[in-house]
């Protein structure tokens, strides 16, 4: 009976032994199918990109064409001011640097791509910017009816982000008489009141050296801070933002990485708690894997909190029919100006906006763009100003010549040499003529967004050559996302003159026959008045100039205006372009008159790191007060 018993147990052991091993080598079989499907699958898919998809004529690097993982990674290191200085001029103007991006950088690029009405809407990498959470829907709504996702977002004016362009039409529409420069002129004096604290508080620091970046960011922040809610935040008199721009810088080096990656993005868009849970977790995980992950420093204080809490309480009073002055508190300092009447502020304009066309203007519109001027603006701002400063810095030549500018504008004004230095923002746009050149190269050279202002080809079947749009010889179809990088755009020889890589404000002045060349060139004195942009167009008054060269010259100077992604390009142009240069242009020859810039660090390129939001970062300068008997040679 034992023996039965044993004998019985080891056949059965023999036949779960032999069982288990067919579940194992079934185990084992599938794996390697699913291996081999994975494999042939990812091959398939690489020999298609290079191959056979229908962007696999146009050059670029090999890797870029397989995965947009090649363009995260340059993205991650930040180095896409380098990319746009040396992609197309490898490759050539038209350039792939995704499975299915494009840059181009032409004049008929850039026409195509950003002129008004073509049907370029912007690209899926802005989903990466949005304000407010969109929703989710299955649709075939693409170029091609292919069944995907698609992202209908709130109307609650995001600008940046908003990718329906009836939608944006209007906004800009309702908005523009408040942000028109004739409109914004009135907010000089509280600039002027912003940069006599800024210019004490340096003057009283004798030459220490400062970051750049950092002071420059003080007074965009406070100079927003006075124009929209007659509000300072402090940051002059501390000598210190708080560490906001770099926090800020940190969060577009994220944006920028998912950006490439739209459905890793739109998982963060999902509803419902496990849709929530799921979204939230993936992009954690995927911000890990390319180290995007950025902690909130302890006792970290974002402006954000107060001016959404100031503008949120005087929209609310104001809708109440209780309007708050936004200086009813003065200071002590000011106790003598209590009866004085208070200037309005940006804010005051919005309100009577919405007050005037509420069904229009709503009220979610009103409470977003009172934070939105500094939201778009304290970035941009600050990088234009850095920009700006450290060329000036950095080139004597041209420092000295914008001193001895504005210093001639203010001695043929007032007659004084003692009087306080504030420059009308009209005596830049129309007087000042190297100083805005000056300016304008240095944004040239070092534009504010570093990766392309992509768009997304639409479909155009009445095209002889296909369905999508045709640039420089190549078919591209719709779907693809196309644009041109700012910083490569701007290096063009083609549009900018052979020194396009050096910074020359001469390039941004009509051409004499007696002018000379180099950082100096052009001619201070010639005219240039435009009612749609102040300085655009240059007229060359010398006698020795024949029409026809001034006629080349205006074409020349207006190519190089309207080939420009300065402040965006085409219908989507920043729509607070005039109030950043209210703010550039009075500062600038402001600090210029009162200091001598001395850049003491100039930190290599590789050592910066440039996002899709571009900055100088890492330049430090002293600010040396200028006497009173400074002569105009100056030892730098």
């Amino acid at each position: 009976m034992l023996s039965t018993t044993a004998t019985t147990s080891g056949t059965t052991l023999q036949h779960v032994l032999a069982g288990s091993a067919s579940v194992v080598s079934v185990l084992l079989k599938t794996a390697m199918s699913l291996l081999f499907i994975t494999i042939f699958t990812i091959v398939a898919i690489g020999v298609y990109r290079l191959f056979l998809h229908p962007l696999s004529s146009i050059p670029g690097p090999r890797l870029a064409a397989l995965s947009n993982a090649w363009h995260a990674y340059h993205v991650r290191n930040g180095r896409m001011y380098e990319l746009g200085r040396s992609l197309h001029s490898r490759y050539g103007p038209v350039v792939r640097v995704g499975p299915g991006e494009v840059w181009v950088g032409s004049r008929e690029a850039f026409k195509r791509v950003y002129g008004a009405g073509n049907g370029f809407g912007k690209s899926e990498f802005y989903l990466a910017t949005l304000l407010s959470k969109p929703t989710l829907s299955l649709s075939t709504a693409g170029p091609r009816g292919v069944l995907g996702m698609e992202v209908q977002t709130q109307d609650t004016l995001d600008l940046l982000s908003e990718r329906d362009m009836s939608r944006y039409r209007l906004q800009r529409r309702l908005i523009g008489p408040v942000y028109q420069t004739s409109s914004l002129k009135k907010f000089e004096p509280a600039i002027d009141e912003v940069l006599d604290r800024a210019v004490a508080q340096l003057k009283s620091m004798k030459g220490e050296e400062v970051d750049l970046k950092m002071w420059m960011h003080i007074i965009a922040v406070e100079c927003l801070g006075a124009v929209v809610l007659g509000w300072s935040p402090g940051y002059i008199t501390a000598k210190s933002d708080g560490g906001t721009s770099g926090q800020g810088y940190r969060g577009w080096k994220r944006k920028s990485v998912f950006g490439l990656f739209p459905l890793i993005t739109k998982l963060g868009f999902l509803e419902g708690k496990l849709g929530e849970r799921f979204g939230k977790a993936v992009q954690r995980w995927w911000a890990d894997i390319w180290g995007v992950t950025f902690p909130t420093p302890k006792n970290f204080k974002p402006f954000f909190t107060p001016v959404y809490q100031k503008s949120s309480k005087r929209i609310s009073a104001a809708l109440k029919g209780q309007v708050q002055d936004p200086k009813a508190k003065p200071s002590k300092k000011n106790k003598q100006s209590k009866a004085a009447e208070k200037p309005k502020d940006l804010l005051d304009d919005l309100i009577a906006l919405h007050l005037s066309k509420p069904d229009l203007f709503t009220e979610t519109y009103l409470r977003r763009m009172a934070t939105t001027n500094f939201g778009a603006g304290h970035e941009t701002l600050c990088s234009a100003l850095t920009a700006c400063m450290a060329m000036i810095g950095t080139h004597g030549e041209v420092q000295e010549r914008v001193r001895e500018e504005v210093a001639s504008y203010l001695g043929n004004k007032d007659g004084d040499e003692k009087v306080v230095p504030h420059v009308p923002f009209d005596a830049t746009a129309k007087e000042l003529r190297y100083t805005l050149a000056a300016i304008k190269e240095a944004q040239r050279l070092h534009p504010v967004i570093a990766m392309s202002l992509s768009r997304t080809v639409p479909l155009m079947r009445s095209h002889a050559f296909g369905e999508g749009v045709r640039i420089n010889g190549y078919n591209i179809p719709p779907g693809t996302t196309v644009g041109c990088n700012p910083v490569a755009l701007h290096r063009n020889t083609e549009i900018f003159g052979e020194d396009a890589d050096e910074y020359n404000p001469g390039r941004w002045l009509p051409r004499s026959s007696n002018s000379g060349s180099g950082s100096g060139s052009g001619s201070p004195a010639a005219n240039s008045d435009s009612d749609s942009d102040p300085g655009s167009d240059p007229n060359n008054n010398s006698p020795q100039t024949s029409s026809s060269e001034e006629d080349n010259e205006r074409k020349r100077l207006r190519e190089m205006l309207h080939l420009n992604l300065t402040y965006g390009g085409g219908a989507r142009t920043c729509p607070g372009r005039h109030l950043a240069e209210l703010i550039v242009w009075k500062v600038v020859p402001r600090l210029v008159s009162e200091f001598r810039i001395e850049v003491t660090h100039m930190p290599d390129e590789k050592d910066m790191e440039r996002y899709f939001m571009s900055m100088l970062t890492g330049v430090k300068v002293r600010f040396w007060q200028r006497k009173e008997t400074e002569k105009k040679e100056v030892d730098f």
